[in-house]
């Protein structure tokens, strides 16, 4: 995401926040908006491609990376009446992220995560749905080109090979058509069930699987997408990336 670093360039620990991350964000802007988050996602796509040997962008991760440094503005800015599209600037950032100091000095305090004072969402007749969530990744896409990418590194860093979304999906999608109107959801949340495990999870009781658990769950809100149906989701795709290791 915004501040996490690769798992496999921190032993394997997913969610290490790396203050060279969030200190790259923070100089871009003493306010932020879409085009600093666009800039950003394609800064730690590029340094992982350069620094990751096994940098690895499944089709889940390749969408849910950009689209959460969207978020970051659609849910962390403050609205007023004064800015009803609400401001993010320097301080609530650091409020947000639990991070204190100045440039070259940052420091996370674990813990001390916190909606900063005098702060108000977003109002409750601007709801941030589904297909905005892919309009605003389609934005980003034609400013930094490659941010929504699918693929990895083979074992050396600068490897970067790419998965054809033709040859995952049969045909169903393209590159060209993933972010136009539900396509990128559709694919999204298909994508997910291809790599959700279908073994069974007692805690789940009669639904017996994750799998299960998760087309009863987000089936009908998917059904009312009119998503195409997949014949199938070619996880072989994946084989030349070794291990699959996803900065997310």
């Amino acid at each position: 995401m915004i501040t996490q670093g690769d798992a496999y360039l921190n032993d394997g620990r997913v969610g290490v926040f790396e203050a060279r991350r969030f200190e790259q964000f923070y100089n871009l802007g003493e306010t932020y908006g879409f085009a600093e988050t666009a800039a950003h996602s394609d800064y730690n796509t590029r340094w992982s491609i350069m620094n990751n040997p096994y940098y690895f962008s499944a089709p889940f991760a390749g969408l849910v990376a950009p689209a959460a440094h969207n978020f970051v503005i659609n849910f962390m800015s403050n609205h007023s009446a004064e800015t009803p599209g609400g401001t993010l600037d320097r301080e609530t950032l650091k409020s947000f992220f639990a991070v204190s100091g100045e440039p070259g000095s940052f420091t996370i305090n674990r813990g001390q995560e916190r909606v900063p004072l005098n702060w108000y969402r977003r109002p409750s007749t601007s709801q941030h749905t589904i297909p905005e969530v892919f309009n605003d990744l389609g934005v980003n896409n034609r400013a930094y080109p490659g941010i929504v990418k699918f693929g990895g590194n083979t074992g050396t860093t600068n490897s970067f090979t790419g998965i054809d979304t033709g040859d995952l999906t049969g045909g169903v999608f393209n590159g060209a058509s993933l972010l136009e109107g539900n396509n990128g959801a559709c694919f999204l949340y298909q994508a997910a069930l291809a790599g959700m495990p279908s073994a069974a999870v007692p805690a789940l009781g009669e639904l017996g699987s994750v799998l299960g658990w998760a087309l009863d769950q987000f089936g009908p809100a998917m059904k009312a997408l009119e998503c195409p149906q997949l014949a199938s989701f070619d996880n072989c795709t994946y084989h030349p990336f070794g291990g699959g290791i996803s900065r997310v």
